[in-house]
C-alpha cells in the first residue's frame, strides 16, 4: 500500500510538472507575441513619421493598444508566476508526505527485522531446551532399562541364594539326622552338635538379610 501511495503522489508531482512547463511555454509564447507587437509598432512609427499629425489618432489607438497589451501580459505573467509558487508548494509538499512515507516505512522494516531476529533467537533457544529434554529423557529410558536388568539379576540372585539355602538346610538336616545317628551312643556329643547347627542357620539367615538388602 505504501508503494503504490508514493507512486501515485511521484505521479501527480510529474503531471504537475508537466502543467508547469506548459505554462512557462505559454509565458514564452506571450513574450514572443509580445516582441512581435513591438516590432510592429516600431515599423508603424517608422512608416507613419511624417504623417504624425494626420495619423495622430491611429498613433494614440496603437498606444492605447500596446498598453492594454503590456496590462494584459503582466496580468498573465503575475496569473502565471501564481500557479508556479502554488505548484512549487503542492510538490514540496507532496514531496515532504513521501519522505514521511519513506521513513515510517524504513523504521517499519527495521522493527520488523528485529522482532524477527528476536524470535529466530527464541525459537533457537526452544530448540535447544527441547534437546536437552529429549537427552534427558532417553538418559532416563536407559537408566529404567538398566534398573530392570539390575532388578532382574537381584531377583535371579535371590532365587538362586533361595535356591542353595534349601539345598544347604536338606544337606544339614541329612548330615544331622546321621550325626544324630552315630551319636545316639554318646550323649555327651549331641548338645555341642545342635550348638553348631544353630549358629549355622543363624549365619545362614544373616547372609540372606544382607543379600536382600542389597
Amino acid at each position: 500500500k505504501h508503494e503504490a501511495k508514493i507512486k501515485s503522489l511521484t505521479d501527480y508531482m510529474q503531471n504537475m510538472e508537466q502543467k508547469r512547463r506548459q505554462l512557462e511555454e505559454s509565458q514564452d509564447s506571450l513574450n514572443e507575441e509580445l516582441a512581435k507587437l513591438r516590432a510592429q509598432e516600431k515599423m508603424h512609427e517608422v512608416s507613419f513619421k511624417d504623417k504624425e499629425k494626420e495619423h495622430l489618432t491611429r498613433l494614440q489607438d496603437a498606444e492605447e493598444m500596446k498598453k492594454a497589451l503590456e496590462q494584459q501580459m503582466e496580468s498573465h505573467r503575475e496569473a502565471h508566476q501564481k500557479q508556479l509558487s502554488r505548484l512549487r508548494d503542492e510538490i514540496e509538499e507532496k514531496q515532504k508526505i513521501i519522505d514521511e512515507i519513506r521513513e515510517y516505512v524504513l523504521s517499519l522494516h527495521q522493527k520488523l527485522s528485529a522482532d524477527y531476529d528476536k524470535l529466530k533467537i527464541e525459537d533457537q533457544e526452544r530448540e535447544m531446551k527441547l534437546e536437552k529434554l529429549i537427552l534427558l529423557n532417553d538418559k532416563r529410558e536407559q537408566a529404567r532399562e538398566d534398573l530392570k536388568g539390575l532388578e532382574e539379576t537381584v531377583a535371579r540372585e535371590l532365587q538362586t541364594l533361595h535356591n542353595l539355602r534349601k539345598l544347604f538346610v536338606q544337606d544339614l538336616t541329612t548330615r544331622v539326622k546321621k550325626s544324630v545317628e552315630l551319636d545316639s551312643d554318646d550323649g555327651g556329643g549331641s548338645a555341642a552338635q545342635k550348638q553348631k547347627i544353630s549358629f549355622l542357620e543363624n549365619n545362614l539367615e544373616q547372609l540372606t538379610k544382607v543379600h536382600k538388602q542389597v
